[in-house]
């Protein structure tokens, strides 16, 4: 017999605060908390991201956070892919969510209307100015 969405399933949702009326972070690694719901019951815990702090290496330990916390299910923005390979070794299915809230981020899963990561995105960034100049047209620039 197939197993329906939500049946006995941990699923873990990155938020910017501590309850599901929260919006997601999109940012995986360096999310403020993690929520986890047992499936779609409704129970759920906040989890603080300990790893969201880290130089290098935030997406790594937030994936072992949430496998060691049994998660099955990520809903999430974005996954690079060193954090992206753990989850996959995890054997954790990593799902894309929007800029809503966290318990519309489940609803909308449990509808299944959230697409699967397939592919990693790219690395984090640690918001630096880039290493590109631009196209240098400041104040007063003249095409002539």
């Amino acid at each position: 017999m197939a197993q329906e969405k939500g049946q006995h399933e941990r699923i873990c949702v990155t938020s910017t605060g501590p309850t599901p009326e929260d919006l997601v972070d999109p940012r995986f690694g360096r999310c403020t908390y993690f929520i986890i719901f047992e499936g779609a019951g409704g129970t759920h815990r906040a989890v603080e991201n300990d790893a969201r702090g880290l130089g290098n290496g935030a997406g790594i330990q937030a994936a072992q956070t949430i496998a060691k916390l049994d998660v099955n299910i990520l809903l999430t923005g974005d996954v690079g892919p060193n954090a992206f390979r753990v989850l996959t070794a995890a054997g954790i299915k990593v799902y894309r969510t929007g800029n809503v809230r966290v318990r519309e981020a489940l609803s909308e899963y449990m509808k299944r209307k959230l697409p699967e990561i397939s592919t990693p995105g790219r690395p984090g960034h640690h918001g630096g100015q880039g290493f590109g100049y631009g196209s240098r047209r400041g104040v007063g620039w003249n095409d002539k």
